[in-house]
């Protein structure tokens, strides 16, 4: 079966333009008399034929269409462990800081799968916090213990989205849902939060956007959000 796929690349393409002079009599050429009659020979040395240059600016308006081509060539192929059966459906897609925090059985699964523990940013620097399947229901219902969220608003409210969009994000990507653009939008929001002075700092909003466009499933080359959500 053939997976068909679509690929760019921008490419900057040269051409070398060469103009040739031409010209051509048009018409039919004529000769007047210039006075009358002398008597004796005209002055100056007589020559065979007479030459003379003439010039003309003009402009050449030269229509060019650009174009490209494309070839695609094997590159090899990783084998993975072969098995019986049919291909497996692709059922990934991704779920908002609601679901979760509606489904704390699938959530708590989820941070055992991961090994008890999801840190938001990293271990014990900035504002960087460990969500446990004893503290991920606070995370996600926007009430982080603070320390380590700021407790003065508008910062408060923007760190205590940032930390429930982070964690939807780490447990979407826990359900084989990652792509990219999560991986991206996850490693900023944990370096901003490791980096973050005691009481925070502006730009949490900045990196909770994309977390939830993610979450959403409007994500480029993401997964879509779930149906049944």
């Amino acid at each position: 079966m053939a997976c068909p796929a679509t690929v760019h690349d921008t490419v900057c393409i040269g051409a070398d333009v060469t103009i040739t002079p031409d010209v051509q009599v048009d018409g039919e050429i004529e000769s007047f008399c210039v006075g009358g009659p002398v008597i004796g020979v005209c002055p100056g040395t007589p020559e065979p034929t007479c030459s003379f240059t003439v010039s003309q600016r003009i402009c050449v308006q030269v229509p060019l269409v650009f174009s490209a081509t494309a070839t695609a060539d094997p590159a090899g192929v990783v084998c993975e462990t072969a098995d019986t059966g049919e291909c497996p459906l692709t059922t990934a897609c991704t779920r908002t800081i609601g679901y979760y925090k509606n489904h704390p059985t699938e959530t708590n699964a989820l941070i055992e799968a991961a090994g008890g523990s999801i840190i938001l940013g990293s271990d014990e620097d900035g504002l960087s916090f460990t969500v446990t399947t004893e503290n991920a229901d606070e995370v996600l219902d926007f009430n982080t213990p603070s320390p380590p969220a700021p407790e003065s608003p508008p910062l408060s409210g923007q760190y205590q989205n940032l930390y429930a969009q982070l964690l939807a994000a780490n447990l979407n990507v826990l359900s084989e849902a990652g792509c990219d653009y999560a991986t991206d939008a996850i490693e900023a929001a944990n370096e901003f939060l490791a980096t973050s002075p005691p009481g925070g700092t502006a730009g949490a909003g900045t990196y909770g956007g994309p977390l939830d466009t993610y979450n959403k499933g409007l994500a480029p080359g993401c997964p879509g959000h779930c149906p049944e959500e």
